[in-house]
């Protein structure tokens, strides 16, 4: 055979092979994406139970969505750098398109440990106030106690004070005049007279007209045989 004859059959031989090769590649091709072709809930599934095993990822609110193999993620991260980290990681198996909708808010950590630290500022705020409600009901009932006893304390000293007018052992003014005028009606050289008596820090003094001497001398000498009288002024008159 000659060697011309040769290379033209190897030649034949590769141009059959070749289209060969091609189409069956291009079967396993289809095959292999038949194979990958994923529920969206599975899809979803999978896409979270990757972000919670990355542990820049893991403490963030991630939400994912799946619609025929096109995931859709939201939430907030602290950088561009999460976000993009996040979006590499949601291209799992069965996921056609990643939609990377996440908020970068620097300021997330922070925001959590203030509304924490708010939360706790209003409990220890609603305490206070509690108790100084509580503190200003028990100074008033402290308060009216204080004043009920200081009542209670006046009519008990006004009782006793009417409980030595009548013993004697300490008289008023007025408890003194009632006396002597008491004692002036029991006394028979006073009958028929007209004496007023007038009693001022202890001081008795008489006046008016009496019908003799002796009626004069006698009143002077009852008003001052009162219990409680310091001093007595006779200005009675004689007619």
């Amino acid at each position: 055979m000659k060697v011309s004859q040769v290379i033209g059959a190897a030649g034949l031989a590769v141009l059959m092979f070749v289209p060969l090769s091609i189409n069956t590649s291009s079967a396993q091709a289809q095959t292999a994406s038949a194979a990958i072709q994923l529920d969206d809930d599975t899809i979803e599934s999978n896409v979270e139970k990757a972000l919670k095993k990355d542990s820049v990822l893991a403490p963030r609110d991630i939400d994912v969505e799946s619609k025929n193999g096109v995931v859709t993620l939201t939430g907030k991260v602290r950088t561009a750098a999460d976000k993009e980290r996040a979006g590499s990681i949601a291209k799992t198996t069965g996921v056609n398109r990643v939609v990377n909708d996440i908020e970068v808010d620097p300021n997330v950590d922070r925001s959590k440990t203030d509304a924490a630290a708010d939360k706790t500022k209003a409990g220890l705020n609603k305490a206070v106030d509690e108790t100084a409600k509580a503190g200003k009901k028990t100074a008033d009932a402290t308060k009216k106690g204080v004043g009920e006893t200081e009542k209670g304390l006046g009519k008990a000293a006004d009782k006793t004070a009417d409980a030595l007018d009548k013993s004697g052992s300490k008289m008023t003014d007025a408890s003194i005049t009632t006396h002597v005028k008491g004692d002036f009606s029991k006394e028979p050289l006073l009958h028929n007279t007209s004496v007023d008596v007038d009693t001022r820090d202890h001081v008795v003094t008489l006046r008016g007209t009496v019908g003799s001497d002796a009626a004069k001398t006698r009143a002077e000498e009852i008003a001052a045989a009162t219990s409680g009288v310091s001093r007595v002024v006779n200005e009675l008159v004689v007619r």
